[in-house]
């Protein structure tokens, strides 16, 4: 993926994007580039069908649900949310409509759990070899996929010699952070890590990212610097998928603004949560990067 300057930047500091909106695969994004690690996962158990969840404009069950189609396997979503909203939106859920899956709806995340299990039961019964993946692909093949990007983030630093002193991003179920984290110590990078919570508690978010870091660093065999994880929660908005005046402004101006979109659930949040950070703690001559997770389909289903 490509480094570029960010156009209208912070006048204090250099901010420059890594640009995972622009990663080729299954709709692109983080969550492409994580369902690429986990499909290899995927083909090695032999596996015919896939179950995961997410809610109805996730990003994740979008990557899924396209692998799915594309390689002929079965695949049920547990999706939680509106299923009349999801029968009437574009972006992700017009993608996930039309590659044919099969969704099941719950009006509780407490459901979420059992109806996975279900399906992963009837599709054994079946005959099937189903695979489950863990909502957001919060798996160890999903964390994988973040500690190799980090290698091509360091080539890509080489070559411009330039290197952040932080690292900013939208953070969702973790382990797109952890990923980060356990990376910079495989390839000897410096930076610190900020991740803006779309959703999470900061104390909630940091304790799964913690944890999570601390498996990956394990399983795959990395030196743990036990770096500092921070996750903040000051721009949630009120909740997921919630946001105000600035960060829908934000949204609405990326294009014109700095050439990619940023869309209101993710992106444009973190980049409101990135700009109002650097600010509060007069951070000046800084080099930063505003690691972009995707959201091009949110960012077209968005209703302000």
């Amino acid at each position: 993926m490509f480094i570029t300057p960010i156009r209208e930047a912070d006048s204090f500091n250099e901010i420059r994007v890594f640009r995972d909106d622009l990663y080729p695969f299954l709709g692109g994004g983080n969550k492409g580039r994580k369902m690429d690690h986990i499909s290899l996962a995927i083909q090695a158990k032999k596996a015919n069908a896939v179950v995961t969840t997410g809610g109805i404009q996730s990003n994740h069950c979008r990557t899924v649900a396209v692998f799915a189609a594309q390689n002929g396997l079965q695949c049920t979503l547990v999706l939680h949310g509106s299923k009349e909203l999801f029968l009437q939106q574009n972006g992700n859920a017009k993608v996930i409509r039309d590659t044919g899956v099969t969704t099941v709806f719950v009006d509780n995340p407490s459901e979420i759990s059992s109806a996975m299990d279900k399906a992963m039961h009837a599709y054994r019964v079946s005959g099937y070899v189903p695979y489950y993946i863990y909502g957001g692909g919060h798996t160890l093949e999903g964390g994988l996929a973040y500690i190799d990007a980090i290698s091509d983030l360091k080539t890509q630093l080489i070559n411009h010699n330039w290197f952040p002193d932080f690292i900013f991003h939208a953070s969702g179920t973790g382990s797109t952070q952890a990923g980060i984290l356990a990376g910079l110590d495989k390839h000897g990078l410096d930076a610190e890590v900020v991740g803006i919570s779309v959703g999470r508690p900061r104390r909630a978010a940091e304790q799964v990212v913690s944890t999570f870091y601390a498996e990956l660093c394990d399983f795959y065999k990395i030196s743990n610097s036990t770096r500092k994880v921070t996750v903040l929660d000051d721009y949630l908005c009120g909740g997921y998928g919630l946001f105000n005046n600035e960060v829908a402004r934000i949204s609405q101006n990326s294009l014109r603004k700095y050439g990619f979109t940023l869309d209101t659930t993710y992106t444009a949040k973190a980049f409101y949560g990135m700009a109002d950070y650097l600010e509060r703690h007069q951070l000046k001559d800084r080099n930063i990067l505003f690691w972009h997770t995707g959201g091009v389909l949110n960012y077209l289903a968005e209703q302000y």
